[in-house]
């Protein structure tokens, strides 16, 4: 595989300079990545979740889960880190909870690297983690690291966001909002991963990502596994399957047409064999609720969470029954789940230098 060699020199060398930790299969681990927080005000991207994502928060500590934050947490682009602390003091006496309990790691974002050189911040920063399972190993990054010199243009995009877009009222751009960004970015975790043969776990680009397959490629899966389960059905049940097939065929058209095609022309679902080494815990920021990573019992798991007062619409479009969050109208999913044994074997197996010969 020839290298993008700038970028994943970086990479290497990040992964090489982190320590490594057993994966403890006594624990229970959650991963949010991308909360992007403010000051609570109208150029608040975390606002409209905020409600949502505090009550979950709270659950999982109950649960004692430890909690990996991947980036991106305090939006320190747009917004004074003092302000932030002052309006969202349930977030930080939380974290508080988390790391004095069943524990907290906290990973740097490129929105939120200048805590790197905040003074008496209360929380450990890692720039990555390594955890070790079974003699393989999970990588967890947020992201930016596949970006060439990030940290020389991050003054730069600050300066852009805090005295033009945040006058202007204009949301927060970033990787996420470029279909060709996101893809590059996710193309070179995936390179790097499937050759180190490592399953990495990233942020950054806002879209949740399981076994390296992306909404549209898992829905792609679904229908051909109800299309091989369809003749072996009753004739009762395939009411069913067919209308399922029919939901899903109208959640593929919508995602596809939101990005104007560019994801169907990308995706690696056209790879001649897809290495499960990527994942990715999506934001916290979604318009249609907030998505995470849970994994535990040797097991991940991606989760969807959404507020049926603000989408409930989304409620009855869901084609796995949502489940309550006691009678607070927020709905959790699981939208995909697999063995670590399982996934680390095919990526043993299939994993390596890429043997097309293309360069990226």
């Amino acid at each position: 595989m020839k290298r993008h060699h700038e970028s994943f020199d970086y990479l290497e060398r990040v992964y090489h300079e982190t320590p490594v930790w057993p994966l403890d299969p006594e624990r229970k681990y959650l991963i949010f990545s991308d909360l992007h927080m403010g000051n609570g005000k109208r150029n608040d991207d975390f606002a409209p979740n905020s409600r949502m994502f505090l009550k979950v928060l709270r659950s999982y500590l109950e649960k004692n889960y430890t909690l990996i934050l991947n980036g991106d947490i305090e939006e320190l682009l747009r917004f004074p880190l003092q302000e932030i602390f002052e309006n969202w003091d349930e977030f930080f006496q939380l974290l508080d909870a988390f790391r004095d309990g069943p524990g907290l790691y906290k990973i740097i974002g490129n929105h939120d690297l200048e805590l790197v050189d905040a003074k008496n911040y209360p929380y450990r920063l890692y720039e990555a983690l390594r955890f070790e399972y079974k003699g393989n190993e999970l990588f967890i990054f947020h992201g930016h690291q596949t970006m060439r010199r990030y940290r020389e243009y991050n003054p730069l995009i600050h300066y852009a966001l805090k005295y033009l877009a945040n006058p202007l009222n204009i949301k927060n751009y970033a990787v996420s909002h470029s279909s060709r960004k996101r893809f590059t970015t996710e193309k070179r975790v995936y390179q790097f991963s499937s050759e180190m043969k490592l399953l990495s776990i990233i942020g950054h680009t806002h879209r949740p990502l399981f076994e390296s397959m992306s909404k549209s490629d898992s829905i792609r899966f679904e229908i051909e596994r109800l299309c091989r389960k369809y003749p072996k059905t009753s004739d009762e049940k395939r009411i069913k399957v067919e209308q399922k097939i029919s939901d899903l065929r109208i959640q593929l058209k919508a995602v596809l047409e939101q990005d104007d095609g560019f994801e169907e022309r990308n995706s690696l679902y056209n790879a001649n064999l897809v290495v499960p080494c990527m994942f990715n815990s999506g934001t916290v920021v979604g318009k249609r609720g907030m998505t995470c990573l849970e994994i535990k019992g040797g097991k991940i798991l991606l989760r969807h969470w959404f507020d049926a007062g603000r989408t409930k619409r989304y409620l009855e479009s869901q084609t796995r029954k949502p489940k309550e969050l006691d009678d607070t109208g927020i709905y959790k999913v699981k939208m995909k789940e697999d063995s670590l044994d399982y996934i680390f074997t095919r990526i043993s197996l299939l994993g390596g230098p890429d043997l097309s010969g293309q360069a990226e």
